[in-house]
C-alpha cells in the first residue's frame, strides 16, 4: 500500500466535528456530480444518434445522404460541446424533449435530477450561510442518504437505460452505414 498523503478541501462548519460525515458528504457530492456529468454526455450522444436515425429513414438510403446525415449531427454535437455557450444538461434535456422517443415520466426524471443539481451546484452551500442547517452532522448524513444517494443512484439506473437506447441507434446508423458502404468507426 502506497504512504501517499491525501489532502481533501471542504468547510469545516459543515457538520462540524464529524469528519467521517463531512467526507462522505464532499465525496457523495462529487460522485452525484459525475454521474449528472456521464447523463450530459449520454443525453447528447442520444439525441444525434436518434436524429441522425430518423432522418435517415425519412428519406432516400444513399452513401451522399447517409453521410451528409452523420456529418450534420457530428457538427451538432461539436457545437453543442465545443462552442460557447456550451448545451447545459437543461438545454440538452429541451432538445431531446423536442422529437425523442423517450417517455415523459423519463423526462420527469431528468427535469428532477437537473434541478437537484443545480440546486446542489448553486444552492445548497449559499443556503447554509444564511441557514445554518448543514452545520449539523445529523442534518448532513440525513441529506446524504436521503437525498444525494437515492438521486445519484436512480441517475445510475436511467443512465443505463439511456446507454441501451443509445446502443440501439448506434446499432441501426451502424447497419445504414455498411448498407451504403460507408466505414464504421473503430
Amino acid at each position: 500500500m502506497s504512504n501517499h498523503i491525501i489532502s481533501i478541501q471542504f468547510d469545516s462548519d459543515i457538520a462540524k466535528g464529524n469528519d467521517a460525515v463531512r467526507t462522505s458528504f464532499y465525496a457523495n457530492i462529487g460522485f452525484f456530480i459525475e454521474v449528472a456529468q456521464m447523463f450530459e454526455f449520454n443525453l447528447r450522444k442520444l439525441i444525434c444518434y436518434e436524429r441522425s436515425v430518423k432522418e435517415i429513414e425519412q428519406g432516400e438510403i444513399t452513401k451522399e445522404n447517409v453521410e451528409q446525415i452523420c456529418a450534420k449531427y457530428d457538427r451538432y454535437y461539436d457545437d453543442s460541446y465545443l462552442k460557447k455557450p456550451k448545451f447545459t444538461l437543461g438545454k440538452l434535456i429541451s432538445e431531446a424533449k423536442n422529437d425523442s422517443s423517450i417517455t415523459t415520466e423519463f423526462f420527469d426524471f431528468l427535469e428532477e435530477l437537473n434541478d437537484f443539481r443545480v440546486n446542489l451546484v448553486h444552492k445548497v452551500f449559499q443556503n447554509n450561510i444564511i441557514r445554518h442547517d448543514f452545520d449539523s452532522a445529523e442534518f448532513v448524513l440525513e441529506y446524504t442518504n436521503k437525498r444525494i444517494i437515492p438521486m445519484t443512484n436512480k441517475a445510475i439506473e436511467l443512465n443505463k437505460t439511456i446507454i441501451s437506447i443509445i446502443d440501439l441507434y448506434r446499432t441501426d446508423l451502424h447497419g445504414y452505414k455498411k448498407q451504403v458502404g460507408l466505414p464504421l468507426p473503430n
